[in-house]
């Protein structure tokens, strides 16, 4: 407490007790506590407040690089991580592959068509595989592909991250993630699968080569982590504190890392309050409005990809967008920019087409279960009918990450810029 606070107190009791007795100095003492309380009250709101507007500049740390790696390729893998699938082939019954030795088992299998053709190679069509045990036995089976959307049910940690941080840059996903399959096997059983040697899909009879791509694994440089303690095995500290409406209690859970990693925590309990503080450590202190009923969390770290190579799609973002809103085909050109000085953005670089376009051919969009996540109150807007369309021109050669490349950007413009319909064509 300030010398000056203090004595203002003194001056106020001594008008009510002239005299130097017991009930003055009480009534000093409480309020001197109060006074104290008070100041030390606001000066950790006023910390708060400033801690809330700190730009801590997290968008350069969000960096997510999607890459699809051969089996066994350990160099390529340097520094990536395997996005955890489960099993890919599964059975009429509802069984699981059981062994775990057989080359293909654990890889993905990935449908390298357009998104309009994948239904075509779907169930319910049907193709011919062969079993092969260790006695020499042949077992015809047949067997259908399937679509799954674990891959993307895994990049929803992504969107939720974004949220909580406040990171505004794009989250990208991966264009294989929305061409995974699994194999579905009819006429065989696990049984017929105990002493394998040997697993045929006849990808040429069945004409699926160059297809169907095979024996490869979905990476990206996140690691994923559940944890209920702090790093190191302590307890994370729980801390209780009167909010800013005098009456709020708030629980914090408490991780601490090194300032340089690129780390986010991910509560499983939905968190109401998220600060940061950078000093000589990163302190990522959740807020709760109740009593924690668990402690469970992710925690996400990401490794940096220096030399970002042509096969790998990534968020990089190196030009940050300050438009709120768009006016102008100007505007529109501007966010643009920040696009195409990224990696993908020279190999598809995007301009300004139209406003109210009437008759176009558009590029081919995800459908429902492939979108990108966006937050329901940011849909609101973007269920008003009679939108003039924007559209936007993307260039380039056709490739596999073009209509995903498109995909990302348009999903962009629809959660930043809902006043509009947007869509995309190809040079």
């Amino acid at each position: 407490m300030s010398y000056g606070v203090e004595g203002e107190i003194k001056k106020i009791i001594s008008r009510l007790y002239s005299q130097d007795g017991e009930e003055r100095q009480m009534f000093e003492k409480i309020f001197f506590a109060l006074a104290e309380h008070q100041e030390k009250f606001l000066n950790e709101l006023e910390k708060r407040i400033d801690d809330e507007n700190k730009p801590h500049n997290l968008e350069k740390d969000f960096e997510i690089v999607v890459k699809l790696v051969k089996r066994g390729d350990l160099e390529s893998k340097r520094n990536f991580f395997s996005i955890d699938a489960n099993s890919n082939f599964i059975f009429s019954d509802g069984g699981e592959l059981p062994f775990k030795n057989f080359s293909t088992v654990g890889n993905s299998f990935f449908i390298l068509e357009s998104y309009g053709n994948i239904k075509n190679f779907c169930e319910p069509r049907k193709f011919q595989g062969q079993v092969v045990t260790n006695d020499g036995t042949t077992k015809e089976f047949s067997y259908s592909l399937q679509r799954h959307e674990r891959f993307i049910r895994r990049e929803k940690i992504l969107s939720e991250i974004a949220e909580l941080y406040k990171i505004h840059r794009p989250i990208i996903f991966s264009p294989y993630a929305r061409k995974a399959v699994d194999i579905k096997i009819f006429d065989c059983n696990i049984s017929d699968f105990e002493n394998l040697q040997d697993l045929n899909l006849q990808l040429e009879e069945n004409k699926l080569q160059g297809k169907l791509l095979t024996n490869f694994e979905l990476c990206w440089n996140l690691k994923i982590e559940n944890s209920e303690t702090r790093r190191g095995g302590e307890l994370a500290e729980e801390e209780h504190y009167i909010g800013a409406d005098g009456n709020l209690i708030r629980h914090e859970y408490f991780h601490t890392f090194d300032k340089n990693e690129k780390i986010f925590v991910l509560p499983d309990q939905h968190c109401n309050d998220l600060r940061i503080n950078f000093d000589d450590e990163r302190k990522i202190i959740l807020g709760y409005n109740s009593v924690l009923r668990e402690r469970a969390c992710k925690i996400v770290s990401l490794n940096t990809i220096e030399n970002v190579s042509e096969e790998v799609f990534t968020n990089d973002f190196p030009k940050p967008n300050n438009k709120l809103r768009l006016q102008t085909a100007g505007d529109v050109e501007k966010v643009l920019s920040c696009f195409n000085l990224s990696h993908m953005g020279k190999k598809f670089p995007t301009s300004f087409e139209s406003f109210n376009a009437k008759n176009f051919s558009p590029i081919e969009i995800y459908r429902r279960e492939d979108s990108y996540f966006v937050p329901s109150e940011k849909k609101l807007l973007g269920r008003v009918r009679n939108k003039p369309i924007c559209l936007i021109k993307f260039g380039g050669d056709k490739t596999i990450f073009k209509t995903d490349y498109a995909n990302y950007v348009i999903h962009y413009f629809e959660q930043n810029y809902p006043e509009f319909n947007w869509a995309g064509v190809e040079t």
